[in-house]
């Protein structure tokens, strides 16, 4: 964004304007926590954690096995938190790890057949949640909402680019 002269009222109205998108971000992002911890429960599933269910996905959706790192880098967090979510869902029987052939260090995780015996239910529960969410937004406003996130999303990962 463009630098606006502190103090005129076009600076003071994006000001406004982006602390308003701050604070529906965070709103989005606990409304979204919430609503899938019940609609997991009400799935029976309410074991797994919304935060959990995230690095899930991630495994489903790479079709492959992938690496902690790899998770952690999609989902924009530390490898540790990675780690203790894959430890949870590994103890629960819904992930395996096992040895990356291509570096000794790592540990490829893959979904077991548990969790893809579950998958219908997931992918149920993400359908509902996303009409939910975006009820009322064209694909034209989604695409540019997307665009937006992302922008926002590079502005403070500088070093990701």
């Amino acid at each position: 964004m463009r630098q606006l002269p502190p103090g005129t009222r076009t600076d003071v109205d994006a000001r406004r304007a982006q602390v308003d998108l701050f604070l529906a971000l965070g709103r989005i992002q606990a409304v979204v926590q919430r609503r899938t911890a019940e609609l997991f429960e009400a799935e029976g599933l309410g074991q797994i954690t919304p935060a959990q269910s995230n690095v899930l996905m991630v495994v489903f959706q790479a079709r492959r096995p992938i690496t902690a790192r790899e998770i952690a880098r999609t989902l924009g967090v530390a490898e540790p938190t990675v780690s203790r979510f894959i430890k949870a869902l590994e103890r629960d029987g819904w992930v395996r790890r096992a040895p990356d052939p291509g570096d000794k260090r790592a540990r490829l995780i893959e979904a077991t057949a548990k969790a893809r015996a579950a998958l219908p239910r997931f992918i149920h529960m993400a359908n509902l949640l996303m009409d939910q969410a975006f009820g009322g937004l064209e694909p034209a406003g989604m695409r540019g909402l997307c665009e937006g996130v992302s922008r926002i999303v590079a502005n403070l990962s500088p070093d990701e680019g």
